[in-house]
């Protein structure tokens, strides 16, 4: 998997930009304020369909511009394709945007353009998935599943829509008005997507909790233990029945995959509540290293890996971890820091002005 090029037109604060990457190993250096984060970010969307910094797509469109385009060339599975998305202002409505994807200039779904490149992305900012909330964990779930299994992103997409419809009528009846006639086909949306979804999930910690140990001893010692634990809030139709009437008088359905959580644990504590900073930051790494390795086994190719000014946060060892797993894919680093510990003849570097 690779990115030869990315083009921005009103990203953020890039009004313009074009960037050639290395096959290998690129460097993207400049002050703070310059659009090096926001670089990275691009690629990212060029993955997964959707910024994870942003609230709202229209937040990634330039002030004052009514659009922005973001342009790649990538190669996957030896086959070259061009890959652009452009975000549009809704002027009738202020946080709605329209979206477009194209692979080699033809107008793709969203749902058929995700997946077709993937990235890996770490910052410093991850360490928010062990001590945040439930939700940024799923929403952590969901972008990579989403980036490797179609399927998963349909029933996502479905189960959404039931759980907002089903909502809605859980209102209704909890009002007096009789909904149980349009109810029946929510639930079944709901129960059908729901333990799609879980059982993806389930594989999906399954497959990493190797890993994720072994991962978790390469950047401590021998004797440490990472573990993740799926937390699920299993969706069934007797569960739906236990929990009726609960939900009526909560107008909200409590079952089911948007409830699901996931705990990770340093030596047997949790690392959310009693980790330290540097038990839980080990405990992000251990997490995307296994999720580039969880791609890479699902795909069959290395997926590309962007590194956002993060080591400035690791020590010495963890360095080292990250620096093995640079030679193994392309990467693209940011930092305003002087990495005197990377090879500097093996690194393309572009430098951007402060804006």
């Amino acid at each position: 998997m690779k990115i030869f090029d990315l083009k921005l037109t009103n990203f953020r604060n890039h009004t313009k930009l074009s960037v050639d990457l290395d096959d290998n190993l690129t460097l993207i250096t400049g002050p703070n304020g310059s659009g090096k984060t926001n670089i990275l970010e691009a690629i990212y969307i060029l993955a997964t369909g959707k910024s994870q910094r942003a609230r709202y797509d229209k937040d990634l469109i330039q002030h004052k511009k009514d659009f922005c385009t973001i342009e790649g060339n990538i190669q996957t599975d030896g086959e070259k394709l061009n890959l652009q998305i452009q975000i549009q202002r809704n002027e009738r409505f202020e946080n709605v945007s329209i979206k477009k994807a194209k692979i080699n200039k033809v107008a793709k779904s969203m749902q058929y353009f995700t997946g077709i490149f993937n990235a890996v992305l770490f910052s410093p900012e991850d360490i928010e998935l062990i001590t945040d909330s439930p939700s940024l964990r799923r929403r952590y779930l969901d972008t990579v599943l989403s980036q490797v299994d179609i399927k998963y992103k349909r029933a996502l997409n479905s189960y959404t829509k039931a759980v907002r419809q089903r909502n809605k009528l859980l209102e209704r009846i909890s009002e007096g008005d009789n909904a149980w006639s349009q109810i029946d086909f929510w639930t079944k949306q709901l129960l059908e997507n729901g333990q799609l979804i879980q059982e993806t999930r389930d594989k999906f910690f399954k497959t990493i909790k190797t890993p994720i140990e072994k991962n978790g001893k390469r950047l401590n010692t021998d004797k440490t233990k990472i573990e993740i634990n799926y937390i699920k809030n299993e969706i069934n139709e007797e569960r739906l029945e236990e929990y009726k009437n609960r939900e009526i008088a909560a107008r909200t359905t409590l079952i089911g995959p948007h409830r699901d959580d996931f705990e990770m644990r340093f030596n047997s504590h949790s690392a959310s509540e009693f980790g330290s900073r540097g038990e839980q930051r080990s405990c992000v790494l251990a997490l995307k290293l296994s999720e580039l390795e969880y791609i890479e086994k699902v795909k069959k190719e290395k997926p590309v890996l962007l590194l956002d000014d993060i080591f400035s946060e690791l020590d010495e060892k963890h360095q080292q971890a990250v620096l093995d797993v640079i030679e193994d894919q392309q990467t693209t680093i940011t930092t305003t820091a002087n990495l005197q510990f990377l090879e500097k003849e093996k690194i393309k570097t572009i430098s951007l002005p402060i804006k």
